[in-house]
């Protein structure tokens, strides 16, 4: 029997205030260790990486994970409450943006000392789709715990406000692509500007407790943390990176995104 969710005035409030919403233990702990289960099954079976053994963890970053998606590995999510979770933000007749079920993330220790990333940060979508309502949704789901410092994706909570009313300011046709957004940003936001810039006395204080305020909204950088079954909702709006996993466990989690009915036409 599929599972039903119900989205409470709260977490919707949350959503438009961060641009991220939590959802703790969203799915059963039991199907994400079996999701788990034939992830680490399938890197033993491409890169002779081993569970229970962290000299076998000598790719970073495994990627190409098609044949294991194909195989349905993932595919519990849909009885297991997706969909709907979608459908509360989106509506009826929003659809997955994958043939098949979620794309594994896996980020393994590098033992290099973790902070603030500078680099790559980006939007999911042209900023023009998000402005009169939410036209996508990006879905994390947490396979095994993940600590901070371990490559949980970092965002800037909060950012989708300052995106959005930039783009409100100065529409583009086509939208106001990632790249060009962050440049404009950067040269109007110093606090952006130097999170977006390698380098600076202790990064860590600077942006992620202390914070900062752009166009009048408050933001800070935040992990994506929490145990296996949590499950991250993320809005296409927000500023998001790469991080290294400075810690002694891999980072083990899913992505799936759904588009709003008509998006793309």
């Amino acid at each position: 029997m599929a599972r039903t969710f119900t989205l409470t005035p709260a977490q919707r409030e949350r959503f438009d205030q961060d641009g991220v919403l939590r959802l703790p233990g969203f799915l059963p702990a039991a199907d994400a260790a079996a999701m788990a289960d034939a992830l680490w099954a399938d890197l033993r079976r491409r890169f002779d990486i081993r569970r229970d053994d962290p000299a076998s963890w000598t790719v970073q970053r495994p990627a190409q994970f098609q044949t294991l998606v194909r195989a349905g590995a993932f595919a519990r999510l849909e009885r297991l409450g997706y969909p709907e979770l979608a459908q509360a933000f989106l509506g009826e007749g929003c659809a997955r943006g994958s043939k098949a079920w979620a794309l594994p993330l896996v980020t393994f220790p590098t033992g290099e000392t973790w902070d603030v990333p500078h680099n790559t940060w980006h939007l999911d979508l042209p900023a023009a789709g998000s402005l009169d309502e939410l036209p996508a949704l990006r879905l994390f789901c947490l396979l095994e715990p993940v600590e901070p410092r371990a490559g949980g994706t970092p965002y800037l909570e909060a950012s989708h406000r300052v995106v959005l009313d930039r783009a409100r300011r100065q529409a583009r046709a086509g939208g106001w692509r990632s790249g060009d957004m962050r440049e404009t940003l950067k040269a109007e936001e110093p606090w952006l500007a130097a999170l977006m810039t390698a380098g600076g006395p202790d990064r860590i204080r600077r942006f992620m407790i202390e914070g900062g305020v752009l166009g009048g909204v408050p933001v800070k950088v935040r992990e994506m943390t929490g145990q296996a079954g949590d499950v991250i909702v993320m809005h296409p709006a927000v500023f998001h990176t790469l991080a290294p996993n400075a810690l002694a466990r891999p980072r083990l989690m899913l992505t799936e995104t759904f588009y709003r009915k008509g998006t793309f036409g």
